[in-house]
């Protein structure tokens, strides 16, 4: 650890602690090191994993695991390259090593966060709040989006991420991506947010009679299931239900399609399209042999 701090650093850094400034910093790299911890109110050195941070004005600062998050992550490695917000901990002045606590930000942060989400509910103006996101993780077996938002953790149901059908949801976003969402509900005692991002899209389905309106509509082949069938994703972001005539080719996935809307079910929400031309032509399905002729 290099000692490169300048007065003016020494300054900034003890304004920041001295007056718990929370501040944005840059996950730059993650190693075990030995450092200074708090273990049962003494200061101890312990080999601990580490996220290590770039501070404004070009300052390294750690921050051991056990500071990094209530939540216990298996590593800490893909955080590397992320911005979080931290807290200045502790200053080491005789061997210029900044300490800082990503969980003591959150836990100022939340408390703000909750007492917001409070006032606005009371005030019946929790709907119209939107709220930037981190997506931090995903459950496969039950579906739901792991947040971070303001320092408090949250979580998304399947049905909140978009109106219409989601194929392979894990799929569809990567850790450490910010969403807008808005509050669905929320439990300060049991420390539980439920959000959507759904909220605050607007809902395509209502836009279909317009479509419904015109001649022919644009299209393109989101998915051909042997069971299922085909399905269009129309220019307003719905993917519905796809017919086609018997003397039309078999459409492959990505396809350009020229369709007419053919049934709109509003109570099942579900509409069917006919596709009636490829305007672009049809594509030639790629022989996986041609490699041994070409």
């Amino acid at each position: 650890m290099e000692k490169t701090w300048n007065e003016d650093n020494l300054q900034s850094l003890a304004e920041a602690r001295r007056t718990n400034q929370i501040l944005t910093a840059v996950v730059y790299g993650v190693q075990t090191m030995k450092l200074p911890i708090n273990e049962d109110g003494k200061v101890v050195s312990r080999e601990v994993e580490t996220a290590i941070f770039m501070l404004p004005g070009g300052v390294t600062a750690y921050c051991p695991v056990n500071e990094f998050s209530d939540y216990e992550y298996r590593s800490l490695a893909g955080f590397a390259g992320t911005k979080q917000q931290v807290i200045i901990d502790r200053l080491d002045l005789d061997h210029q090593i900044a300490m800082v606590s990503v969980k003591k930000a959150d836990e100022l942060l939340a408390q703000k966060l909750w007492n917001e989400m409070k006032y606005l509910q009371d005030n019946e103006q929790l709907s119209t709040k939107v709220y930037d996101a981190t997506i931090v993780g995903f459950n496969e077996k039950n579906e739901h989006i792991h947040l971070k938002m303001n320092g408090a953790r949250a979580f998304m149901v399947r049905n909140d991420w978009d109106h219409g059908r989601v194929r392979d949801l894990g799929e569809q976003f990567d850790r450490g991506e910010h969403v807008e969402v808005k509050v669905v509900r929320f439990d300060e005692e049991r420390q539980m947010i439920q959000v959507s991002r759904k909220a605050t899209i607007d809902d395509p389905f209502a836009k279909l009679d317009e479509l419904a309106k015109m001649d022919t509509i644009a299209g393109v082949i989101d998915s051909v299931h042997p069971i299922h069938g085909i399905f269009v994703k129309l220019s307003n972001g719905l993917v519905v239900k796809g017919m086609k005539p018997r003397d039309l080719a078999e459409p492959t996935v990505g396809e350009v399609v020229t369709c007419k809307v053919r049934e709109i079910n509003r109570e099942q929400r579900r509409a069917k399209v006919v596709i009636v031309a490829y305007p672009r032509g049809k594509k030639k399905r790629k022989d996986i042999t041609d490699f041994l002729f070409s």
